[in-house]
């Protein structure tokens, strides 16, 4: 069926004397949920990774064939698959310069990993596709990518789990000349990236050889297109777009959603709300990009670009109903999925100069609380962790013992209600005035002097809202154990002293 041998010696021939036979094994080995690599198998392991590496940088497609695990994550085409020769129009926009302050800031988004553009086609594993650019792109640091499930499964929390998929199946390659062949033993969808940074360009890209891939953009893909894309669909993945956000989808969930408008404008919501909070300009520079996963880097979920998404019936992690219809989301679910999806999605809107010792788990949640707020219309049964049983435990428990920073950097819930006694006392419009000072200073001071230690991100903190409260906010800080300096303290020593009415609760 495949030529596993073609691909082994093509890769291997520097090395066929030395461990021929592991890479061999390395080149046919069946990785999926119900045949793991189990984390024992560490010689194994670190010999697919090898192998792996070797495979990404092969130049000629010609030698590199389907690998075996492929039929079963990220997939194959179906077999009546027709291959077609398709001319994709690409507009890159360099990033405008008024938003660099603000994106170089987003330190867990991947701000600055190049941008991805869709083709709508999908490249069968091994199968050589070949790409044409414009005369004038060539070389222009213009790439064409394979596969969407970047998430390297031998670094992070992933390397310490059984393999449920080979650990790294994305293949990228630079377009330095106008024609470029490029294959990839697992395939994918078909993406041509560049760097954010990078000059803007336009052009036509013609791909030979890709397999039409279900491809939804909202107000411009027809209900009557989207059924006969469901119908012809012969691709395992596709995606679903809005100016806000992309989702990276395999044709099983896909084809559930009869209504993709529907959920799309679900979906365009929540990445606006969130980046309303954040009074981060929309449209963006990019749409985010969220991708479902059969094993990803670590968590249930990551922050980045794109958010990784695990969806795993063997191992009980399921999202793809929610992705499906996310209006599931909007049902309260005790820090289930709702909170999981703000929480990660919030990573993404963290700006890493309000970002102090302990607030990394905690400053995120801003968004998810937010969401609720505005989604749900409350935080009733929004997570566990902020309900009044745990709220007034959790205080007591700190309280009793004696505020400390060390201990209050340990628990995100803890350090979380902090913050819900500054939102609840000056509402969220005060934050949204916070975060767009920031954005000011990001651009008034580009090396980030402001906010370069610990100390001064604290002290940030403290004067920024004070003096957007118009009320002295250092002795709350304090009395939370958050360490502020005197000069900080000095500065807003003339406003007006504020305090939470009953703090430290004395029923504790």
């Amino acid at each position: 069926m495949y030529n596993y041998a073609r691909l082994t010696l093509a890769l291997l021939l520097p090395a066929m004397i030395a461990g021929a036979q592991e890479k061999q094994t390395a080149a046919t080995i069946i990785i999926n949920p119900q045949h793991p690599l189990r984390v024992t198998e560490k010689a194994q392991r670190a010999s697919i990774l090898k192998w792996s590496e070797r495979w990404q940088q092969a130049g000629d497609c010609k030698m590199i064939t389907a690998h075996p695990s492929a039929d079963f994550f990220p997939g194959n085409v179906k077999p009546d698959a027709r291959y077609i020769r398709k001319a994709v129009h690409i507009q890159h926009q360099q990033i405008r310069e008024a938003l660099v302050p603000i994106v170089s800031r987003l330190g867990y988004s991947g701000s600055w990993s190049d941008n991805v553009y869709s083709t709508g086609l999908y490249a069968p594993p091994g199968k050589c596709i070949e790409i044409t650019i414009p005369a004038a792109l060539a070389d222009k640091k213009i790439n064409v990518q394979i596969g969407a499930h970047s998430d390297n499964l031998g670094v992070w929390m992933a390397a310490q789990e059984d393999w449920r998929r080979m650990p790294l199946i994305v293949k990228e390659s630079r377009l330095r000349q106008t024609t470029t062949k490029v294959a990839s033993p697992f395939g994918g969808l078909i993406y041509i990236t560049a760097s954010p940074k990078s000059a803007s360009w336009d052009g036509e890209i013609i791909i030979d050889g890709g397999v039409p891939s279900l491809y939804y953009e909202a107000g411009k893909t027809t209900d009557e297109e989207w059924a006969a894309q469901l119908k012809d669909n012969k691709a395992p993945w596709g995606e679903l777009v809005t100016d806000n956000v992309i989702l990276t989808l395999p044709d099983s969930i896909l084809q559930q959603l009869k209504q993709p408008a529907r959920v799309m404008k679900m979906w365009h919501t929540i990445i606006g709300g969130e980046m309303e909070l954040a009074q981060i300009p929309q449209p963006f520079y990019r749409p985010q990009r969220m991708v479902i996963d059969e094993h990803i880097g670590g968590g249930f979920m990551h922050s980045g670009y794109p958010v990784m998404i695990h969806h795993s019936p063997s191992v009980g992690m399921v999202s793809a109903d929610v992705i499906a219809n996310p209006e599931k989301l909007l049902v309260p679910s005790k820090g289930g999925a709702n909170w999981g999806f703000f929480h990660e999605i919030g990573h993404n809107m963290q700006n890493l100069d309000w970002v102090f010792g302990g607030t990394t788990e905690v400053s995120c949640n801003f968004f998810s609380l937010y969401m609720f707020d505005r989604l749900l219309g409350g935080r009733d049964n929004a997570h566990t962790g902020i309900s009044n049983e745990v709220t007034q435990q959790k205080m007591q428990n700190y309280f009793s013992a004696g505020a400390n920073y060390d201990t209050w950097k340990e628990d995100p819930f803890l350090g979380l209600i902090m913050f819900r006694q500054l939102q609840e006392a000056f509402g969220w419009e005060s934050f949204k005035t916070f975060f767009r000072e920031y954005q000011q200073l990001a651009a008034q001071f580009p090396d980030g002097r402001y906010a370069s230690t610990d100390e001064k991100k604290r002290d940030l903190w403290a004067q920024q809202f004070s003096r957007i409260t118009g009320r002295n906010l250092v002795p709350f800080f304090e009395k939370w154990g958050i360490p502020i300096s005197k000069e900080a303290a000095s500065a807003v020593a003339t406003l007006p002293g504020w305090m939470p009415y009953n703090f430290p609760p004395v029923n504790n």
